[in-house]
């Protein structure tokens, strides 16, 4: 009976711990940031600087795949490697499979995920074993559960830049993670995201540019004290063995991958894109500041400055569009001097995000008030996930920043600032050759007209049911989504 009575008493004071912590991360990690005021924009002057480097547009999911492996397998010296998260499929297997044949090459491969969102579960686990047991792999995870579990508020500090970086003179960057969902549509039931990345690539080795900028952003990154290497050789000796499998697993599939090439030929290679690029007149590369908490909204700022030099026109394209209080301020007191422009972001039936979607509803008033023209894709069947700001259909913005407060207070974002009437122009073509087609402007007056290629899809009634319930939801937690 003492053993029981002493059982129970511990299983309360477990319960009361649980509770204190589940306390203790709701204040820390919610209720603390969505109180606290987020940071002022700040005076920015935008830094461009004339480049020689040359810039290619990747605008389709299987040429965007097509040209990692293709960086990847040219790489001579380095290879590094930044993505939010790369979710177990073929991609992500190829993707591992091209970096590890890389690193037994001799070139040296960092590889930096996010802690929470990386995607490197279960099964796919193994591969931090394996890249663990490679001389030339570096492999860390960005502000890791670990961390989290200490002090929840770290929570918040998300790693969501996207990077490929070879040999510093190539680099990928823009929207797109390591996922099927981005690369390749099956069919018209599996799930598709449309995004988009651009290809830059240097053509004098000896001047110092863009890539130059992003390399030395990268290396703030991945030394930084919230990337963490997690080595778990010395806790498990099981560890070594699921390296050795995992590495052979993977050299199977570079193996299968490289004869299916041979034998079928190869479509593309590392010339395939270097021959498509485009010249850039100048540019830049703007980051968020490095810090836990709230971070100096550096890429809001510099788009937010840019917008109110455009004279002509202004084009902004986001999954989804939640500007918080201050944002809004910043926005309604902006001098723009453009009068004509146009925002394009998901449709409640696009089912991208249900909680960004829903936030997305909750503000958007503030653009179709605007000056903006604000278009909603609508296919039921495929989403947008593309991060583009076009101004004055000269200078482009393309990266990994979200129109919403996570991206410009608390995740690490980058965007790439580039001037190039020829690139702003394939952007603006494919945005309405691709996407305005199949979307429904809304007007001031609430009316709605659709594109030629779209009869105006609704929500289904398993997004509209839970609507009335996750509207104030997302109202309350828009800091945070």
């Amino acid at each position: 009976m003492k053993h029981k009575e002493a059982l129970i008493k511990i299983l309360k004071t477990l319960g009361k711990i649980l509770a204190v912590y589940l306390v203790y991360v709701v204040v820390t990690a919610i209720i603390w940031p969505v109180l606290m005021p987020a940071p002022e924009h700040v005076d920015v002057e935008p830094a461009f600087v004339e480049t020689s480097e040359e810039v290619a547009l990747l605008e389709y999911g299987i040429e965007a795949f097509g040209a990692r492996l293709d960086l990847i397998d040219s790489a001579e010296e380095t290879i590094d490697v930044a993505y939010y998260y790369a979710k177990k499929g073929k991609s992500v297997d190829l993707f591992h499979a091209y970096m590890l044949a890389a690193a037994d090459r001799g070139v040296k491969v960092r590889y930096l995920l996010d802690g929470i969102s990386h995607g490197v579960r279960g099964d796919e686990r193994d591969v931090i074993y394996a890249f663990n047991d490679h001389p030339n792999i570096e492999f860390k995870l960005h502000e890791p559960i670990p961390s989290v579990l200490l002090a929840p508020w770290r929570i918040n500090n998300r790693m969501h830049d996207k990077l490929l970086l070879v040999d510093n003179k190539y680099s990928v960057n823009g929207g797109r993670n390591i996922s099927d969902l981005y690369y390749e549509r099956t069919s018209q039931d599996v799930a598709y995201s449309h995004d988009r990345d651009i290809f830059l690539m240097k053509t004098q080795t000896e001047e110092t540019g863009i890539i130059d900028q992003l390399s030395a952003y990268y290396g703030d990154l991945f030394d930084s004290e919230y990337a963490v290497d997690l080595d778990a050789r010395s806790f498990f000796d099981w560890s070594g063995e699921k390296a050795r499998l995992k590495t052979a697993e993977l050299k199977q599939v570079y193996a299968d991958h490289r004869k299916e090439v041979s034998e079928r030929g190869a479509s593309t290679s590392l010339e395939t894109w270097t021959s498509r690029t485009m010249p850039i007149e100048s540019g830049y590369h703007v980051q968020n500041e490095l810090t836990r908490g709230f971070k100096q909204p550096y890429v809001w700022s510099h788009l937010l400055e840019l917008s109110s030099r455009a004279d002509s026109h202004l084009f902004i394209q986001s999954p989804w569009v939640i500007p918080n209080s201050r944002m809004r301020e910043e926005f309604r007191e902006t001098d723009f001097k453009t009068s004509e422009g146009l925002m394009l972001t998901n449709g409640m039936s696009t089912n991208n995000n249900p909680i960004g979607q829903l936030g997305t509803e909750n503000r958007k008033s503030l653009f179709i008030d605007s000056f903006l023209d604000y278009y909603e894709y609508q296919p039921t069947e495929s989403s947008l996930h593309t991060k583009t700001w076009v101004f004055d259909k000269e200078v482009s913005a393309i990266g990994s920043y979200n129109f919403d407060a996570r991206s410009t207070y608390l995740s690490t974002e980058s965007m790439v600032i580039l001037k190039s009437e020829a690139l702003a122009e394939q952007l603006l073509t494919e945005a309405e050759e691709s996407f305005i087609e199949k979307s429904r402007q809304i007007h001031a007056d609430g009316s709605s007209s659709n594109g030629e290629e779209t009869n105006g899809e609704t929500a289904s009634l398993a997004q509209r049911l839970p609507t009335p319930l996750l509207r104030p939801l997302a109202w309350l937690l828009e800091d945070l989504i």
